[in-house]
């Protein structure tokens, strides 16, 4: 196995595009990124990055220089760090099976869009090591643009019509996840990010058609997913449990009470979705 490997979504593409002439930035993340880079967070074994592409203008609307292939917006980076082998050994040994956690969330979101759920872009991941799993790695995505946190949406976009709207996307891409097959152990109502509709303008009292657009979901993070092969009756079950726990402070009892509904109405696939 190579000490060094870099997977671009798209074929052609080279690291030029990000205005970088190594990957060692990406790998270990600096101000080496961008001027703009920023630090998001850092977890055990993780840290989370923001830097634009080249070409991408500023807070005023200024241009910062000629885009490049991969066009502009800002970027997503999370880098993997050693930090114990629990999370390798599962990684490698369980379903999709992946030569390094960033490789692991690469391979769930491109299944995850697959079956039509929204998520970050995948553009880019990368590995370092050698033997049988890489201790070193990052994933490099597009940032989702215009969309917020659901907890943040409730509270500014989603209200009046637009939280109906928003409660029946949220039933509708739960649906997805539902049949997917995939458990998310980390899920919360930070990895649901919504689009707003754009409706409201649209909306008249006038007779014939109208818009009626629903938000935009998707989901954010895939921290520690993984393939599920439980019933789907227990698998569901636990979806509940963790909706009723994640998603209960931003929704009234009644709001929560029809997401649960609509997803005992939905026949489940092969597999269901367990978030616990």
């Amino acid at each position: 196995m190579s000490s060094e490997r870099l997977t671009w979504a798209v074929p052609g593409i080279d690291l030029s595009a990000l205005g970088l002439v190594s990957s060692a930035a990406l790998f270990a993340p600096s101000c080496a990124l961008s001027a703009r880079a920023e630090a998001l967070a850092e977890g055990a074994g993780r840290a989370w990055w923001r830097f634009p592409l080249p070409g991408t203008s500023d807070a005023r609307g200024n241009l910062t220089g000629r885009p490049g292939a991969l066009g502009t917006g800002w970027l997503w980076l999370t880098v993997f760090r050693p930090a114990g082998w629990r999370a390798p050994l599962v990684a490698r040994f369980s379903a999709p099976r992946s030569a390094s956690l960033a490789e692991r969330e690469w391979n769930l979101l491109c299944y995850l869009r697959a079956r039509g759920i929204g998520t970050p872009e995948p553009l880019l991941v990368g590995a370092r090591g050698n033997g049988p799993f890489a201790r070193h790695s990052f994933l490099l995505v597009r940032a989702l643009e215009d969309a917020f946190p659901l907890p943040r949406y409730l509270r500014t976009d989603g209200v009046g019509a637009e939280r109906e709207r928003t409660l029946r996307a949220l039933g509708l891409a739960l649906q997805l996840l539902a049949r997917a097959g995939v458990e998310l152990p980390e899920f919360s109502a930070e990895h649901l990010w919504l689009t707003p509709s754009g409706s409201g303008e649209c909306e008249t009292e006038t007779p014939g058609p109208r818009k009626n657009k629903l938000p935009g979901v998707a989901l954010a993070s895939v921290a520690g997913g993984r393939f599920t092969s439980d019933p789907p009756e227990v698998t569901l079950a636990r979806h509940e449990a963790r909706l009723l726990r994640t998603l209960a402070p931003g929704l009234e009892p009644r709001e929560l009470a029809a997401l649960v509904a609509q997803l005992r109405t939905t026949a489940p696939g092969p597999r269901a979705l367990a978030l616990e």
